[in-house]
């Protein structure tokens, strides 16, 4: 685990700030606080003493979500086993510490968001996810804001990375409830009043259950899209 503020700014300089564009990322101060704070807990992997890769995870709500934030390997080191690695290490750490209702990870829609040679190819993320057991949930869930002054980034999924056995009603669906409180306060909430989308997520957590769908079935899966001049023009 990542603590000290010399081993978190290396991470953010070396690892983050190459792996996400601005929209989705937090300033370096938000970061390093958040980590300080204790509101986000880092599993790094060193390599020859330095750090080349990590997984960031917010502390679970009250109703036990947590979520994978980010994670990002140094440029050069995909599709060398490392992410899988770092990933099944830090779900496991975190269900022994946490002992979470569900792990989540937020994933670019690959039909809206192009791959690119300094963040990533979403569709290929999205097929990592799927070797390691995720399923989409069926929310058109959108990035909330990371900042005043900026639009939520549209057209992202939900992943389940691990989801307690309690919280599954049947194999293809979970309870709503867990989501529907983290998702108000993160989504709903923070929004303004009338947004389309927002209040399109908060229908999609109304009722008892939430469809869990496979990777290969991504086009059945709803979209939080829009323009951010619609973002804009409600606030």
């Amino acid at each position: 685990m990542l603590e000290s503020p010399q081993d978190l700014a290396e991470f953010y300089d070396n690892v983050l700030l190459p792996s996400f564009p601005a929209t989705e990322l937090v300033t370096k101060d938000e970061f390093l606080e958040a980590c300080t704070q204790r509101f986000l807990h880092v599993i790094g992997a060193v390599e020859d003493g330095k750090i080349i890769a990590g997984a960031v995870g917010t502390v679970p709500t009250h109703e036990g979500v947590m979520m994978l934030l980010y994670l990002a390997l140094q440029p050069g080191l995909r599709g060398a086993g490392i992410g899988g690695r770092l990933v099944d290490c830090a779900v496991a750490k975190w269900c022994d510490e946490f002992s979470p209702t569900m792990i989540l990870a937020e994933v670019e829609h690959p039909t809206y968001h192009p791959s690119s040679d300094d963040h990533g190819d979403p569709a290929a993320r999205m097929r990592f996810y799927a070797k390691h057991g995720g399923r989409i949930l069926d929310i058109p869930y959108f990035q909330p804001a990371i900042r005043d002054g900026e639009p939520p980034v549209p057209a992202l999924m939900l992943v389940t990375l691990w989801v307690a056995p309690e919280a599954f009603i049947d194999e293809d669906t979970i309870i709503a409830w867990p989501l529907r409180a983290a998702l108000r306060r993160e989504i709903v909430d923070t929004c303004p009043e009338g947004f389309g989308p927002a209040i399109a997520v908060a229908e999609s957590v109304a009722g008892d259950a939430v469809r869990l769908w496979q990777p290969t079935d991504i086009d059945r899966v709803p979209v939080g899209l829009f323009d951010p001049s619609e973002y804009h023009a409600h606030v």
